[in-house]
């Protein structure tokens, strides 16, 4: 992919993370049957959008698949969780240049996916977590008829989407799919003070989010995902953060990136001085480019799955 498909692709992905970040004040296994809308053929993969991966009546379980052509039964799964608070954000936001450059020209199947938004009071944690549990036992009971490897999953994510990913994977992964974690710029232990100040953006989102203001509380813990992590429960893990964020403070995933390292898990943190709580194009390109390798290093398309 050249470097202006690179920018390109990034302009629209920030600009849906920012929409979702700065307005949100204005605001069991199912069955191995997928059920979607219609099939889309493009150049090399195909499209599968609104496939219904929980109830039928519940507009947020959806997901967007992406099945690259000669795929197997070793073709690697990629997951994308959508950020926004958790209150808003939607699958969609992942660009089209991203999915042609994974999908099209790497062979991974990709699957953007949504999950319940809290809103009045609703859908707290962990309904996220459930979620994405639901998702990823559904895509696993489609890889025989899908061909894919339903057992091997890399998850990405950005602000709160890469706190669920982070978490799902350190926290509640209990089958041990998950192999690799590509973290931008998310959340990573809740109960701390450089989050939680009164006052703070990001105090009354978590609040929000965890339906407590108590910072002691059991949940807080239950949804962080530093203190989940552990040498048996982590994965390898790449973080990129701006050292200026303003709403996710950087020491967060300094934090974390010192236990994975401690833990002796592989993990690369990337910093951006000087970068706020967004991905402008040039930083978003370097970002990009990362992402790539980090998988190509840690979750190699083709390769079988990785016990």
């Amino acid at each position: 992919m050249q470097i202006g498909q690179y920018l390109c692709a990034f302009v629209i992905f920030t600009s849906a993370l920012l929409t979702s970040y700065h307005n949100e004040h204005a605001v069991s296994l199912t069955g191995s049957k997928i059920k979607h809308g219609t099939f889309i053929r493009h150049q090399s993969y195909t499209e599968m959008p609104d496939v219904q991966y929980g109830d039928s009546n519940n507009h947020y379980q959806l997901l967007d698949a992406y099945l690259p052509d000669d795929r197997n039964h070793n073709t690697k799964v990629i997951i994308y969780i959508h950020g926004g608070s958790w209150v808003r954000g939607d699958k969609t936001e992942f660009p089209k240049p991203l999915i042609e450059e994974l999908v099209g020209k790497r062979k991974y199947a990709l699957a953007s996916l949504n999950y319940r938004l809290v809103k009045d009071g609703k859908n707290t944690f962990p309904a996220q977590i459930e979620d994405i549990q639901k998702a990823l036992a559904f895509i696993s009971a489609n890889a025989g008829e899908y061909k894919y490897d339903g057992n091997s999953f890399a998850l990405i994510g950005a602000s709160a989407g890469a706190h669920l990913a982070m978490l799902y994977a350190y926290g509640y992964d209990s089958v041990k799919q998950v192999r690799a974690v590509v973290d931008i710029f998310g959340p990573t232990d809740l109960s701390d003070e450089t989050v939680r100040k009164p006052g703070m953006e990001s105090n009354d989102i978590i609040i929000n989010f965890l339906g407590t203001p108590d910072t002691a509380a059991k949940i807080v813990k239950q949804a962080s995902p530093y203190h989940h992590l552990s040498p048996k429960t982590g994965v390898p893990t790449i973080l990129f953060h701006g050292t200026a964020d303003e709403l996710v403070p950087v020491g967060q995933s300094e934090k974390l990136y010192k236990k994975l390292q401690q833990s002796g898990i592989p993990s690369l943190l990337k910093l951006y001085p000087g970068e706020k709580h967004e991905l402008r194009a040039t930083i978003a390109a370097d970002v990009f480019s990362g992402m790539i390798g980090w998988l190509e290093k840690h979750y190699a398309v083709g390769a079988g799955t990785n016990n």
